[in-house]
């Protein structure tokens, strides 16, 4: 009997492409989470660490706007946290829009399972330790596309980031048509293997700009401190 592992993704050659592969590549998020240390999860002060995969496959998709979640909640701990673990139950996030608009659910639920944060249906807490309810609402937050508002609890340090998704669309080298239309006809049937495997080249190309991008001119993503220190 051989000794070699089984063969997975990750052990798949260079020249195998694997759809996981080729859906997108993103620095994974660090947080800590006290309730997990205290129940012995994880060592304590060890993060857990949040990976864009598992994002898409809790969301069962990846899109721009799961993308651009994903950025938003990192840009906006990245710059909360310069030098430090962002902590989970010490994140509070306001989510610009109704939470039944088109989107506005999804995105949330990303940025809830990254920060843990979370409206009344979260978890009260365990002894005081943990606790994530009443962390995430809905309100009116300004800015362009889908803003999001960030708070550290402990310091009262605020940041808004803002994503505007019609600055991900098709890049020039891409050439034209409706990804929206391609999708229509792959799911009616009606497209080609040729069609199929271009429209996954260029919806995930665009998740991937999504990803890639930093905050700036002509970018998707804006980010502004708007409180605290």
């Amino acid at each position: 009997m051989s000794d070699s592992p089984p063969t997975t993704d990750a052990t798949h050659s260079e020249t195998t492409t694997t759809p996981w592969q080729r859906l997108a590549d993103a620095d994974p998020i660090a947080v800590r989470d006290p309730l997990a240390e205290v129940l012995g999860m994880v060592p304590e002060g060890e993060p857990l660490v949040v990976t864009f995969p598992e994002v898409a496959k809790a969301a069962g998709h990846a899109c721009p706007a799961v993308g651009g979640a994903y950025r938003s909640t990192q840009l906006a701990l990245d710059e909360l946290h310069p030098e430090s673990t962002p902590v989970r139950s010490d994140i509070s996030v306001v989510v610009g829009g109704e939470r039944g608009a088109h989107g506005v659910g999804p995105m949330a639920n990303v940025i809830r399972h990254v920060t843990g944060a979370a409206d009344e249906t979260g978890f009260a807490g365990l002894a005081g330790c943990g606790g994530r309810q009443g962390l995430l609402s809905f309100g009116e937050v300004p800015g362009p596309g889908r803003s999001f508002e960030f708070t550290r609890e402990d310091t009262g340090e605020t940041v808004r980031v803002s994503f505007e998704p019609s600055r991900t669309g098709v890049s020039p080298d891409e050439g034209g048509g409706s990804p929206m239309q391609a999708a229509a006809a792959i799911v009616q049937g009606d497209a080609s293997d040729a069609q199929r495997e271009r429209f996954h080249e260029q919806w995930h190309g665009r998740v991937q700009r999504v990803l890639d991008a930093e905050p700036g001119e002509g970018s998707p993503f804006t980010l502004t401190r708007v409180g605290g220190n």
